[in-house]
């Protein structure tokens, strides 16, 4: 089994007058996986921490709703690239120190933050919230190129070799291979050294796939090519998928609502969000259906009939490719009663 590393994750939440705060570290060598409930005065929801090896760990947040506008402040305990992700359908509100106008992360983003780089996430009031963070080390981020003899992209570098004069934030694209992933170590059903195999090597995929997308020199996301009235376009087209996946338009019929060719709303959906129109559709409704077996209120036919689904082995099939498991695996797991095999 591989050593862990001394890392850790320290929050504070403001809510109104109210101050509190959440520390996630594990105890000992052999802890892998740390839970902490977030405050009962700011809301309902929980930040976990499962520190891995080889440089490697990652957290995530989710909260139900909190019932004030929340401002919760994250620091790292230790010199770590962060590769965040959002995965709540309402985009997230993120200030950094370092820069005078927030930004807004959608599940269509991916942004990778450099050690040393402070910020302020904002929970909106009665809205679900969903991060993930993976975290490598420098020798980690230096080992990626140096195995392939790869020039590190010039912005990457300045936070590798002198992280405190030079805040590196990288926006980029979530695309479908890294959702995948995600959703993977997000639902492993592994345990103990095994679990941490597998886990530090889906944390290693995901890191590298996002690497992959830096553009050598400048070190710029590739979806930055599109204007910013195209990316405007893209995103009413995505939400128009995501408010109608269970019986989404046609290609033709989406084209026409947001006012561009099927040709440019093709070519600019995956350009922009790393997926096609047809795969984003399945990602959404796999998600819903993992979500609802998940919760123990249905069985396998009543979620694939309620993310549009009249064909059970079709929905078995897309769901299988879409996290290497069956539904009726999620079932099985599943303590509710009512949750029957297919």
């Amino acid at each position: 089994m591989s050593p862990t590393y001394s890392f850790g994750v320290h929050i504070d939440f403001a809510c109104r007058a109210l101050r509190r705060s959440v520390d996630l570290a594990p105890s000992g060598l052999g802890e892998l996986h740390v839970v902490r409930r977030l405050p009962k005065e700011v809301g309902h929801g929980t930040v976990e921490l499962t520190t891995l090896g080889r440089g490697l760990s990652y957290a995530q947040g989710q909260t139900r709703a909190v019932g004030a506008e929340t401002r919760s402040r994250i620091e790292l305990l230790g010199d770590s690239f962060q590769f965040v992700f959002h995965l709540a359908a309402v985009p997230l509100r993120v200030e950094f120190d370092h820069t005078q106008r927030p930004v807004l992360l959608t599940r269509a983003d991916s942004l990778i933050v450099g050690p040393e780089v402070y910020g302020t996430v904002v929970l909106q009031p009665q809205a679900a919230a969903h991060e993930v963070g993976l975290f490598a080390d420098a020798v980690q981020i230096d080992r990626c190129f140096a195995d392939s003899g790869t020039p590190i992209p010039r912005p990457l570098g300045k936070a590798l070799y002198n992280p405190g004069r030079q805040p590196l934030t990288l926006f980029g694209n979530a695309s479908a291979a890294m959702g995948l992933a995600l959703r993977q170590m997000l639902t492993c059903g592994l345990c103990g050294s095994i679990a941490r195999v597998y886990l530090e090597a889906k944390v290693q995929e995901i890191i590298a796939l996002r690497l992959s997308q830096l553009d050598g020199s400048p070190g710029v996301p590739r979806r930055l090519t599109l204007m910013r009235r195209d990316m405007e376009l893209l995103e009413q087209a995505r939400y128009v998928l995501l408010t109608e996946y269970r019986s989404p338009p046609t290609i033709s019929e989406l084209a026409e609502a947001i006012g561009v060719n099927r040709t440019k709303l093709k070519t600019g959906f995956r350009t922009r969000f790393g997926t096609t129109i047809f795969g984003f559709i399945r990602s959404q409704r796999m998600q819903h259906a993992l979500e609802l077996l998940r919760d123990g209120n249905c069985n396998v036919t009543e979620a694939a009939n309620m993310v549009g689904y009249s064909s059970l082995s079709a929905f078995a099939s897309a769901f299988k490719a879409e996290f290497g498991f069956c539904p009726s695996t999620v079932c099985k797991r599943s303590a509710a009663d009512g949750c029957a095999d297919e």
